[in-house]
Order: structure tokens, then C-alpha cells, then sequence
């Protein structure tokens, strides 16, 4: 693990930055290389150290812990999350609560004339910033679970590795308690960037995910800015938000298969997020044991990175391309139902460009999680939708999401017009080998048959 973050080795002369984690941090409080000044792990303290006693090391150790958790994990999260929703937050009124009912039953009837419909959704939501954060916190820890294993693994396995020879007997059981701080370091690092998002989140499914269930949801503290970012009117912004909300809900109920898919490819992708150990030996080489609020900051900001390998560009790749088509299917739908928005052009481009770019509240979430639910390629899967929409009409347009195997993959995206012929062809291969199946099966039946 040691050599995916730092090629240097515990024995390299070259100054500190040879030091692993492990002994900058207990060097900095026991002089160099954490030892005595006679060269023993339990000498006198160092010029620059203090003396090396056992019970002061699992004191440090515990102190840092206890600066990264605070209790249990999700109390922690939820108090991180109190402490930094952007603000002001004012509570949801009455008129904006029914301004939101009355988007959203606009917003459906508008839908209901150019997709079918699913009663699988429950009665819509006006959220400020807090609620947003509190509502979705257990599916973000759920689809984050793979990262924080990888989290709590890598700092086990790493450290241990880089542990200094002389304390491996007296932190042999050290793995139970990094384990719960990097159980801790997630809970705050999730806390963070839930917090971070809430300050900008428009509803419920933007990030391609129904991250409230079945329930339709728009955060009304965040409408009125979004609106002026864009030069929109606020109430088209709303009817239009509201009719994506429930496209996706729709889309998501009428293929139950779909939300599992995109988890599958989140997990595959996030299964290469390992932790930076790097940050660890700077925070331990540039601090001292006073600092530890600082130190445990500076750990939790930026310590997940993704690794360059090529399964795991790949995995990107896979996700990037889903939670486009996902993005691209509601656009085409969402712009075909919203006709009567005097602003759906501006609307449409506007969301299109936020789409694209990573947002810094997304950059926040990106560097405290490891992962970005960006549709990167949203225009070139509506170029796609709109193509089979044209060509084929929205049955063609809403098929796309029938099975798993049709679903658009970097080659349609680059080339939209190619992909009904690519399919056709699959389909006919399919086609003639479920016949041939059937057939087979249909002839071992006539002879059981005649065998009775």
C-alpha cells in the first residue's frame, strides 16, 4: 500500500520526508524517529522530544481519536452537518409549501402528455437546506459504504506497513482503533460534504439518484439564488424542476432495475477510492501534539483520491455515461412537457451548462467522498433521445431503459444516430437466439411427451 503514495522508504536519509506517518507523528512529541536520546524506545526524551512512555502514546493516539469522532458516528455526522448548512436557512412557509403542490401537479399533468405516467410516488416536499441534508443523509451513507471500507481498510493496512519496527509489538492492537478513526474521519468527512451540497441542491434526484424514496422533492431555500444565477422566472424554474423530479421518479419506478444499476456502478467506482496517505505524514510532519484540532481538519479535507488505473477510468467512465442518460432522457421529456415555459430555452441551457461543470459545492463533496455524480455527456444522450424521439417516437425514446443490455454506452454517445442501428442488430442476434431456444425446448417437450 505504501508504495501507491510515497516511494520513499522508512530508511531514507534525505531529511524528513523519507519519515513515514507513523514517525513523523511519534517524532514530533519523542524526537526523532520516536526515540530516547540513547537510542531506546523507552530512553529519555530526545533533544526536541520528551520522554517515550507507552502510556503518553495511546494517550496521544486516543486524543486524536477523540477529536476525529466525538461519539457515535452518525450523532457526529449530524452535528457537522448543524454546524455548516449554509446560511441563512429560513424555515419552509405555508405559500411556499403550496407554491411547490401546485408546481408539481402542473408539472404532472404537463408529463402525463408525453410519457406514461407511475403512481409509485409519494406527496411532494418543500425542503430548506437543513432538511435536505437530515432527509438524505442515510442514502448518502449507504451509496458512500464502499469508500468508507476502502477508508478504513487502506489506513489499517498503510499504516501498519509503515509502523516503525521497534513499535509493532507495542501497537499490535492499534488496527481496532484506526479502524474507528477512520470510521470517524467518514462520518465527519460525510457530514461535510452533505452540508456542502445542501447549499446548492435544486431537488431530490439531481445527482440521477432518488435520494428520498418515491417522494417528490424541491429544496425552495435554494430556488429564488438558482433563479437569478440564471435570469429565469423563479415560478417557471419551479414547474419546470418539478416536472424533472418526477420524470425521474417515473423513470424509476417503471424500471425498478434502474436504481440498482447505478449503485452497481457507483460501488465499482468507489471501490478504487483508497485513502491519500500522504496527507496523513504532512499533517503529522508539519504539526504538533497541541494541534490536533488542526491536524484532524487537515486529515479530513482532501485524504480520499481515486486511483488512476485504468479499471478505475474505466468505472468512471461507466458511471459518467449512466447518470448522463439518465440526465439526458429527463431533458428531452422535460423540454417536450414544459412547451408553454416562455423561459424553457433558457432554463434548459442553463441547467445543461450546470450539469457539465462541478459546482464548489461539488468539489467540496468531491474531495471529503471521493467520488463526483457529474452527467458529464448529459447533451450528447439528449442528442440521442431526441434522435429516437424524432425518428421513432417517445416509445422508442422511453425503451431505451427496458434492460440493462440497450442502455447507451460511450460509442452511441459519441455517434447518437448510429446507436438504433447498433441495437437493431443486437436485437436480431437476441431475437434468433431466444428462437432457437424456444425451439429446443419445445422439442424436448413433444418428446417427454410422447415418451409418457
Amino acid at each position: 500500500m505504501s508504495d501507491k503514495n510515497d516511494d520513499r522508504t522508512p530508511d531514507d536519509d534525505s531529511g524528513d520526508g523519507g519519515q513515514n506517518p507513523f514517525e513523523q507523528m511519534f517524532g514530533m512529541v519523542f524526537g526523532p524517529g520516536g526515540q530516547g536520546a540513547q537510542g531506546s524506545p523507552f530512553g529519555a526524551g530526545g533533544q526536541g522530544g520528551m520522554p517515550f512512555d507507552p502510556a503518553m502514546l495511546q494517550g496521544m493516539m486516543g486524543q486524536l481519536q477523540g477529536m476525529l469522532s466525538g461519539g457515535d458516528p452518525r450523532a457526529a455526522t449530524q452535528r457537522v452537518i448543524d454546524q455548516n448548512v449554509p446560511t441563512p436557512d429560513p424555515a419552509i412557509t405555508a405559500d411556499l409549501a403550496k407554491n411547490t403542490t401546485d408546481a408539481f401537479r402542473l408539472a404532472e399533468l404537463w408529463l402525463e402528455r408525453v410519457t406514461d405516467p407511475s403512481a409509485d410516488v409519494s406527496e411532494p416536499q418543500a425542503l430548506n437546506r437543513a432538511a435536505w441534508a437530515k432527509g438524505s443523509l442515510d442514502e448518502w451513507y449507504r451509496l458512500a459504504d464502499p469508500v468508507r471500507r476502502n477508508m478504513s481498510e487502506s489506513m489499517v493496512e498503510g499504516l501498519t506497513e509503515q509502523m516503525p519496527p521497534e513499535m509493532a509489538q507495542l501497537m499490535s492492537g492499534a488496527g481496532q482503533m484506526i479502524t474507528s478513526m477512520g470510521q470517524s474521519m467518514f462520518a465527519m468527512q460525510i457530514g461535510e460534504a452533505v452540508a456542502a451540497l445542501s447549499g446548492a441542491v435544486l431537488s431530490g434526484t439531481e445527482f440521477g439518484l432518488p435520494l428520498f424514496g418515491h417522494s417528490p422533492v424541491l429544496v425552495e431555500a435554494n430556488l429564488p439564488g438558482a433563479a437569478a444565477e440564471m435570469d429565469v422566472d423563479p415560478s417557471q424554474l419551479r414547474i419546470w424542476l418539478a416536472a424533472r423530479e418526477l420524470a425521474h421518479l417515473w423513470l424509476f419506478a417503471k424500471n425498478p432495475w434502474l436504481s440498482g444499476h447505478v449503485e452497481t456502478a457507483l460501488a465499482k467506482y468507489a471501490a478504487g477510492v483508497e485513502v491519500d496517505l500522504s496527507r496523513i505524514q504532512d499533517a503529522a510532519s508539519s504539526g504538533d501534539p497541541s494541534e490536533m484540532q488542526r491536524m484532524s481538519e487537515e486529515l479530513r479535507s482532501g485524504l480520499l483520491a481515486p486511483q488512476t488505473t485504468e479499471s478505475q477510468r474505466e468505472a468512471l467512465t461507466a458511471l459518467e455515461n449512466l447518470l448522463s442518460v439518465i440526465a439526458g432522457w429527463s431533458d428531452v421529456v422535460v423540454y417536450s412537457a414544459c412547451e408553454a415555459l416562455e423561459d424553457r430555452d433558457a432554463i434548459r441551457e442553463a441547467l445543461r451548462s450546470r450539469a457539465a461543470s462541478e459546482s464548489e459545492a461539488e468539489a467540496s463533496f468531491t474531495a471529503h467522498i471521493g467520488f463526483s455524480l457529474r452527467p458529464r455527456r448529459m447533451r450528447d444522450a439528449a442528442a440521442l433521445f431526441t434522435f429516437l424521439e424524432q425518428k421513432s417516437g417517445a416509445e422508442a425514446r422511453d425503451g431505451v431503459f427496458r434492460h440493462p443490455d440497450v442502455l447507451p454506452n460511450t460509442e452511441d454517445l459519441d455517434d447518437p444516430l448510429g446507436y438504433e442501428e447498433r441495437r437493431t442488430t443486437d436485437w436480431a442476434s437476441d431475437s434468433s437466439l431466444d428462437e432457437a431456444l424456444e425451439r429446443i425446448l419445445r422439442e424436448a417437450d413433444d418428446q417427454g411427451g410422447s415418451t409418457e
